[in-house]
């Protein structure tokens, strides 16, 4: 079981995680995934597409993040 609880403060992101990192990261694959899934219907894209833009965020957001 894993739990992950994110939230902003002072415009920074905060995170307070339960469970091992296996748990953790499938939680967080499952959270892109449905990000995807939502942004291929509202946009009206490919999932694949989808995908490549949620990976894309996520890699252009670890530059930033320390």
């Amino acid at each position: 079981m894993g739990i992950i609880l994110t939230y902003s403060k002072n415009g920074k992101a905060k995170i307070k995680t339960i469970g091992n990192t296996l748990n953790l990261l499938t939680l967080f694959v499952s959270v892109g995934k449905y990000i995807a899934e939502r942004i291929s219907a509202e946009k009206g894209i490919s999932l694949k597409e989808a995908e490549n833009i949620v990976v894309d965020c996520i890699k252009d957001g670890m530059k930033v993040v320390n």
